[in-house]
C-alpha cells in the first residue's frame, strides 16, 4: 500500500461531479485502458489539499454484483476523450489497488490549506 494511503488524514475524497476539465467534470467518465479495455467508471479522485494536488484517480468496477472502489496514481499517463466521455490511461487491470479506506470528503476547511499552503511545484 502508498506510503499517502496509510495516513490518510493527508488526503481528501472529491466527487467526480466536483473535479473539472476543459470539457465538463468527471462525473460519467469512463476509465479505459489504452487498448480501450474498461478498467471501470471514475467516482472521484483523492486530493492533497496541501500541495493542491490529485493523487489518485478513485474508480469503481462491478465484480459480478458487487460494487468495489479501486484507486489509479493520478500520475498514470492519460488522455480524455470528452466526446467519448473516456479517460484512456496507460494502465490495466492489475494495476488498480483495492481502496476500502475510509477517506474525508473534501472540506471549506480543506480549500483554505490549499490556497494559503506554499504554492504547488
Amino acid at each position: 500500500m502508498s506510503s499517502e494511503l496509510s495516513q490518510p488524514d493527508a488526503l481528501r475524497y472529491l466527487d467526480a461531479e466536483h473535479v473539472s476539465h476543459p470539457s465538463g467534470t468527471f462525473a460519467g467518465l469512463t476509465l479505459c485502458s489504452t487498448d480501450d479495455h474498461k478498467l471501470g467508471a471514475i467516482s472521484g479522485v483523492l486530493v492533497e489539499p496541501a500541495s493542491r494536488r490529485v493523487r489518485y484517480f478513485v474508480v469503481e468496477r462491478r465484480i459480478a454484483l458487487l460494487l468495489r472502489r479501486y484507486i489509479l496514481p493520478a500520475d498514470t499517463p492519460a488522455v480524455l476523450d470528452a466526446s467519448d466521455r473516456k479517460l484512456r490511461v496507460l494502465a490495466t487491470e492489475e494495476d488498480l489497488e483495492r481502496f476500502d479506506t475510509w477517506i474525508e470528503r473534501y472540506s471549506e476547511d480543506d480549500a483554505i490549506t490549499a490556497m494559503f499552503a506554499q504554492p504547488a511545484a
